[in-house]
């Protein structure tokens, strides 16, 4: 295995052993599963010359093995400098030093956005390709070269810095178009398993983008994906990419997301940019959304998802799982079955293991707690995070003056609250995704 930064800036000889010039870059086809390596871009006093790589052979390097396969020796033309067949390329074609080299590259392995420091090259056949590349230090350091790059290896061994490999196959990426020059390559991860990662890894992924990375990133998913990962991001960015995104795509991941999320990202925004996305709303889902807004964001009001399950203390065990079924609620939404009277004034909970476990023809009302732990519109965000510690509640509901149901706060809504401040993260919320996963 070699690298591409081994022939960048060697010296490239004429057949009478006199220096042509140096490589400044190299071309490879991307016709291939590995691109196959096709012409090296020579720099001469003359200007560029494109020598085809099959007209290139290695000189023996008397410090290393001898042959081809050494790319530490010199390079060679193999016939005289007018017999040269000047190289053309291609439009599927890449520069690998201006395409690839320092670009970056999403790391699906560890969530985070890397830079390609070297290519990694292998003999195919009867020539080179290229199979993968190198985002590791130790890359960093070999492209230093000669006298710096082992003392600075020595160095970063001494301070314990990370020197393996980090090598990411070709298979998983996916170049750039010849030509953009937008100065990053995007991996085939972006599309294809980046969709496949839990919504709090994708974000983790997209808050070291660019915004215009960021956003095309969003645009290769889809809208269920992008509102699950746009939740566990700050709310600042999330307004961020939300502008960046079509009206219509950005309208309809909100639509995706829960009320209680929209109304945060919306409070951020200008009043003009809130109404909107408001207009693109469905007027029901507009008219919640405008409730959540009119409380302050520090109270159970502004905590507070208008999304829950309340059935009539009538029914029984079978008859409230039949409700249940029909409702297809979402998983956070069904930690406990509320009760409410014709009013919807809160009058009982129960869990669901005590709705499973229960005979069928159990009436609600006999075994629900009628004594709810229960929180007010205006009780301040910290009260409510004490008291889901404190009773450890996965969700708490919350009412107003006159007892009514107007909405619940999750665990994970209240969470950051309840940690030291070094250890707040955001806890990720139950999706149906999740669920359909178990």
């Amino acid at each position: 295995m070699k690298y591409l930064t081994q022939l960048i800036g060697k010296p490239v000889l004429n057949t009478n052993g006199t220096t042509l010039g140096k490589v400044v870059d190299v071309i490879a086809l991307l016709s291939e599963r590995f691109p196959n390596l096709a012409a090296v871009q020579v720099h001469t006093r003359e200007g560029d010359l494109y020598v085809p790589f099959a007209q290139l052979e290695f000189e023996d390097d008397p410090d290393g093995p001898q042959g081809v396969g050494n790319l530490q020796s010199d390079l060679r033309l193999q016939v005289p400098m007018l017999e040269i067949q000047h190289y053309s390329a291609p439009e599927q074609s890449i520069y690998l030093r201006k395409d690839v080299l320092d670009k970056q590259i999403v790391d699906v392995h560890d969530f985070r956005v890397v830079r390609v420091n070297d290519v990694r090259l292998a003999e195919c056949g009867d020539g080179y390709c290229v199979v993968g590349v190198d985002a590791s230090l130790r890359a960093m350091l070999r492209r230093l070269g000669g006298r710096f790059s082992k003392p600075l290896e020595s160095l970063a061994k001494l301070l314990r810095l990370p020197l393996r490999s980090n090598l990411i196959g070709w298979d998983d990426m996916q170049a750039l178009e010849p030509g953009t020059g937008d100065g990053r390559i995007r991996l085939k991860v972006s599309h294809d398993k980046i969709g496949r990662l839990h919504p709090a890894d994708i974000a983790e992924i997209v808050t070291q983008l660019s915004p215009q990375q960021r956003a095309e990133v969003f645009e290769s998913l889809d809208t269920e994906t992008v509102a699950e990962a746009l939740a566990e991001v700050e709310t600042e960015m999330q307004v961020e990419i939300l502008h960046q995104l079509d009206i219509e795509m950005a309208s309809d991941i909100l639509a995706q997301m829960e009320p209680d999320d929209v109304a945060d990202v919306l409070d951020d925004m200008t009043e003009a940019q809130s109404d909107a996305f408001l207009e693109q709303m469905e007027p029901a889902e507009a008219e919640a959304i405008n409730r959540l807004l009119a409380y302050d964001d520090d109270t159970a009001g502004g905590l507070m998802t208008p999304e829950f399950v309340a059935i009539p203390a009538d029914l029984t065990c079978e008859q409230t799982i039949q409700r249940l079924r029909e409702l297809a609620p979402r998983a956070e939404m069904i930690y406990y079955v509320y009760v409410a009277d014709e009013d919807d004034r809160l009058v009982g909970v129960l869990s669901l293991r005590d709705l499973v476990v229960a005979p069928p023809v159990t009436a609600i009302q006999s075994i629900m707690v009628h004594n709810v732990i229960r929180v007010y519109a205006d009780d301040h965000a910290d009260e409510v995070a004490q008291m889901i510690g404190r009773y450890n509640l996965l969700a708490v509901p919350v009412v107003d003056e006159e007892e009514r149901l107007l909405g619940i706060i999750t665990v994970d809504d209240t969470i950051e609250r309840l940690l030291p401040q070094d250890r707040r993260r955001r806890l990720p919320s139950l999706s149906q995704r999740e669920t359909d996963d178990n």
